[in-house]
């Protein structure tokens, strides 16, 4: 059975001697073969880790990954379980030393993953209290809701008068540092707003001529 040492450093080359020091003070006799070292931010999601995936690739049954710090393994809760269910689908093992020496892959209902499901469940439902929370006293007060419009009043304006003098969308979209998607619904926006006075106006027109 093979032990993989999994360390991300965030970009400090000294964390992975410091890791490497405490994992072989833990009894782990580490083989500098399966040491897999990612510099990745923090922010970083488990799948965006690139030596933390080939370890997981690498992984086969009864084998074990060891971390020192829970963090290594995704950015946050939720990432982290996903990251040991991953391994456990495997048949294999994950020791993270800040929690103890004990298989976080086992199952079971007091197993480690079934803790951090639940509590990864806590955070997500306490971060849409908090969205639903947040939402209805903006309604309250009548702030804006919904997302920050990516184009000043100035920009849409100069965006609409290319686009009437004859400039494609991705021209516009280019000069603005936006996307072509915004460009297209500023556009159909203007067209609806101007289609309804376009046809009042041709209706007052074809009753002038009426008369």
């Amino acid at each position: 059975m093979t032990l993989f040492v999994y360390i991300n450093t965030g970009g400090r080359q000294q964390v992975r001697d410091c890791d490497l020091f405490e994992i072989d003070a833990a009894g782990f006799l580490v083989d500098m073969g399966s040491v897999l070292v990612d510099q990745c931010s923090n922010a970083t999601a488990a799948t965006s880790r690139p030596a933390l995936q080939q370890a997981i690739r690498r992984i086969k049954p009864g084998d074990t990954l060891v971390v020192s710090r829970l963090g290594y393994l995704g950015n946050g809760i939720g990432d982290v379980v996903s990251t040991l269910n991953a391994i456990a689908v495997r048949r294999a093992h994950a020791i993270c030393l800040e929690a103890g020496k004990n298989d976080l892959c086992v199952n079971g209902n007091n197993s480690p993953v079934r803790i951090l499901q639940l509590a990864a469940e806590l955070e997500r439902d306490a971060k849409r209290a908090r969205a639903l929370d947040a939402a209805a006293i903006a309604k309250q007060v009548g702030a804006p809701q919904g997302r920050p419009a990516s184009l000043s009043a100035s920009q849409r304006q100069q965006a609409l008068s290319a686009l009437a003098s004859g400039s494609t969308v991705t021209a516009v979209a280019r000069i603005l540092s936006t996307s072509r998607q915004t460009i297209i619904r500023l556009r159909d926006a203007a067209s609806r707003q101007t289609a309804p006075r376009d046809g009042a106006a041709a209706a007052a027109a074809s009753t002038r001529m009426d008369h």
